[in-house]
């Protein structure tokens, strides 16, 4: 088993024995946190993820972007790898399963990367460099690859923040990432 495999088991295990109201008031709590940060208020349009089991729930995040008039997009898979961000103007309406039987928009309305600020991404790890962990689908590095002018945010529970993951070249770095206890910047991933 390699090292990545691994620390994705072992996040699994953990993540498993946070109780739903534990989940919701981490949620709650990383959400309130990152909206507090002036990449949020600065950023015109913001990508989120719909959460699957064992994510951190993303969608306060979506609240607050449109209570202050920002765009909000959320991935959807374009083909085996690849994904794109979809606007969506509610949580409810005009989402359904789809590949991987993730909830994802009906409508097509792509926003290019030329037109997202900050996207939220989803983690298995993340590290105090700044290096996140997926599920291993390689979906957001490659569409993170795409949109050279957003900030990238990780998102997750502080179980899941360690102090090292291992990272590859084509691993793209977050320049924040936010938990339920605190919120760290990585000057040396601001080349976006």
């Amino acid at each position: 088993m390699n090292e990545k495999t691994r620390i994705r088991n072992e996040m699994k295990s953990e993540l498993a024995k946070i109780s739903p109201q534990q989940a919701a008031e981490a949620a709650s709590a990383a959400c309130e946190l990152l909206c507090e940060q002036r990449e949020f208020n600065d950023a015109r349009s913001v990508m989120i993820f719909l959460p699957v089991l064992g994510e951190i729930d993303a969608r306060g995040i979506a609240r607050a972007a449109w209570a202050k008039g920002k765009r909000v997009a959320v991935p959807k898979v374009r083909a085996p790898g690849l994904m794109d961000a979809v606007e969506i103007h509610s949580l409810n309406d005009g989402l359904a399963p789809g590949v991987m039987n993730i909830i994802e928009p009906v409508d097509n309305v792509i926003m290019g990367p030329n037109e997202l600020d900050l996207i939220i991404a989803p983690a298995m790890a993340l590290d105090r460099n700044g290096n996140r962990l997926g599920r291993g689908g390689g979906y957001y590095d490659r569409f993170i690859n795409r949109c050279s002018g957003a900030l990238i945010c990780g998102l997750a529970f502080d179980v899941q923040l360690l102090d090292q993951v291992p990272a590859e070249p084509h691993d793209e770095p977050v320049n924040m990432l936010v938990t339920n206890k605190e919120f760290l910047r990585f000057a040396r991933n601001s080349n976006r």
